[in-house]
């Protein structure tokens, strides 16, 4: 099963963010919010629930896949620590690959994608024959 966009998108911002499996890092919320294509006002740093569930929701999920260890600070509930798998490392790669996200977009919006190709090469032969 497909990991949710929400959760490709973090798993990526966590590769990028690693150095490697199992290491342990710092991502705050506003960051992940971004992550997650949110624009967040870094100066005050202050994050709706809506989007607040929709991080928690996806961390939870990769966490319940066994793609990442998370642990949060009891005083600061906006950090967490994180450390990806070896499992999470390894699909955080190939959603970060620009050949794997263009054909994961291509699996996603297949319909329209193949549609576009097909009118783009119909247009390009009619252009050329009309030469």
């Amino acid at each position: 099963m497909w990991p949710h966009k929400e959760e490709r998108k973090l798993l990526k911002y966590y590769y990028d963010k690693s150095k490697k499996a199992g290491e342990t890092f710092e991502a705050p919320i506003y960051e992940m919010t971004k992550a997650l294509g949110f624009k967040e006002k870094e100066a005050s740093k202050q994050t709706t629930n809506e989007k607040w569930d929709m991080v928690f929701n996806a961390i939870n999920n990769l966490k319940g896949r066994e793609f990442i260890y998370f642990e949060y600070e009891e005083e600061d509930l906006s950090k967490f620590k994180i450390s990806l798998t070896l499992k999470g490392y390894d699909l955080g790669r190939k959603y970060s690959s620009k050949l794997y996200t263009f054909l994961l977009l291509c699996n996603e919006y297949k319909v329209w994608i193949i549609l576009g190709l097909i009118i783009s090469f119909v247009g390009v032969l009619i252009a050329l024959l009309k030469d």
